[in-house]
């Protein structure tokens, strides 16, 4: 039985047939062909900060108190965040974003040192001379998301956005031929046909992304955990949690650095569509707020925005 997808995302059209693996049991395990030669993007999009109708100015104040809503993280002296900066515009550029699935969130101050981790087999290649392409930017940030597979299996899972794929077993073997073909833009020949050794499924799962990477710095370390435990109570309350079960709703989850300490707390929200929105300078009495114009109403909170990464079509 065979059913296909037409997805469009920054990289040009992607045609997606999808087949029962009799090795996955009820899974449907889909094969990517790439169908467009404009396979990369060299920089991240952004929303016009313009356009009224996608953002509102203010983020709405707390409408209840869970108990820590109007706690304050207290930063060490030495460093402080830079309340009242300017935001927009502070996101790295990038035209990919992956979430490596580790299943923890006491990652190293450098994730790249980190035995069998993905970051790792990157860092290796780039030591045999596999350089990343100068104009092609790209982000690994790893995440408190348990992996598909146990650490025997020799695997990595990862999320892939703008385009929105989930990778749930990526073999140590097939790491390289991975790196050439989705990072490296002028080597992504070399890595041809990995796209049809690997199951990859179209993610519509909306997670939210909280930077609490301790042994990077304290203040993400400090406030992320808090609004971890803020969200979880507000998506709680409006039955908008994930459910393993159903697997519906929305996911948090902890992640390793991805920029701009002096913006702690820092979250992004992937939005299930490929796309994502970052905020900084996040507090737990804003949790609310982003739940209500952001999650469910698609709105943007100015003040807050970083910036973003968005699917092109």
């Amino acid at each position: 039985m065979f059913r296909s997808l037409r997805i469009l995302c920054g990289f040009g059209s992607v045609s997606r047939s999808v087949f029962r693996n009799p090795s996955a049991g009820n899974l449907w395990a889909p094969i990517l062909s790439f169908t467009s030669r404009r396979l990369f993007s060299h920089t991240s999009g952004s929303w016009d900060a313009h356009v009224d109708s996608v953002f509102v100015e203010k983020c709405p104040s707390p409408e209840f108190d869970t108990g820590c809503t109007y706690c304050r993280p207290e930063f060490p002296a030495d460093k402080p965040v830079r309340i009242g900066a300017a935001l927009n515009g502070t996101v790295p550029l990038m035209g990919r974003h992956l979430l490596v699935s580790s299943g923890y969130s006491e990652w190293p101050s450098r994730t790249e040192f980190e035995r069998d981790s993905f970051q790792a087999k990157l860092r290796e290649l780039q030591r045999q001379g596999v350089t990343r392409d100068p104009d092609f930017n790209f982000m690994i940030t790893s995440t408190a998301l348990s992996p598909a597979n146990p650490p025997e299996d020799q695997s990595w899972s990862l999320y892939m956005y703008p385009d929105g794929l989930y990778f749930p077993r990526i073999p140590y073997s097939k790491g390289e031929a991975f790196i050439k073909r989705f990072l490296i833009p002028s080597r992504s020949h070399e890595g041809e046909g990995v796209e049809n050794e690997i199951d990859i499924f179209r993610e519509e799962s909306p997670i939210v992304a909280i930077c609490a990477h301790t042994a990077r710095d304290a203040r993400c370390g400090i406030v992320g955990p808090m609004l971890q435990a803020e969200f979880e109570q507000v998506l709680g309350s409006k039955g908008l949690l994930y459910n393993p079960r159903t697997k519906k709703g929305i996911r948090i989850t902890l992640v390793s650095h991805v920029g701009g300490h002096a913006y702690a707390g820092n979250i992004i929200y992937f939005r299930g569509d490929g796309s994502s929105i970052w905020y900084g300078l996040v507090k737990p009495e804003h949790v609310q707020g982003i739940v209500k114009e952001t999650i469910e109403g698609g709105r943007i909170i100015r003040e807050l925005y970083r910036g973003g990464l968005m699917v092109k079509s």
